[in-house]
């Protein structure tokens, strides 16, 4: 009986031990190590695919930002493809979906931006991208202003701006 006993105390120290060592280990995204400044390629390559894992929905398209009364701002996001085609010069064209969705941005968002059709992006907040996108609302509505959008819980949590010549 104390043999049972004692193993009993051993397999529950240890699971109180594995419990303590995998929280404080956890792979969730408040525990990546970030760059300090921010860069665009750690944006869309680690933190997207933090997302990814987490359970993010990824959309494609052009996008419109809009506030709230309640100061809430909207992504309103017109989906689009990448369609591979030999007859285009570039070899594929971008065709609209025709889907439209509406997402709110989480206040933690991160974005990149292409300012004024440049070809070389920069690493927003949510607040500054809002602000810089309402800005620039009739850039956002062109061809070249295209975003990887990644969302989850109904909030667009990153936005990466794709340039395309």
């Amino acid at each position: 009986m104390k043999t049972i006993s004692m193993l009993a105390l051993a397999i529950v120290g240890t699971g109180i031990l594995a419990t303590v060592f995998l929280t404080g280990c956890s792979g969730g995204e408040n525990s990546m190590d970030e760059p300090d400044p921010m860069t665009v390629a750690h944006l869309s390559e680690k933190y997207a695919a933090q997302l990814v894992r987490d359970g993010a929905d990824t959309l494609f398209g052009t996008i419109g930002i809009t506030e709230g009364e309640d100061g809430t701002v909207w992504v309103d996001i017109f989906e689009m493809e990448y369609v591979e085609d030999q007859n285009q010069p570039s070899g594929y064209y971008i065709a609209d979906k025709n889907l439209e969705s509406m997402y709110q941005l989480s206040p933690d968002a991160r974005a990149t931006f292409l300012a004024g059709g440049s070809s070389i992006a920069q690493v927003m907040d949510a607040g500054e991208f809002a602000a810089a996108a309402m800005q620039g609302a009739d850039e956002l509505s062109g061809k070249l202003s295209l975003y990887y959008i990644y969302i989850i819980d109904d909030q667009v949590e990153l936005l990466i701006a794709r340039y395309i010549p």
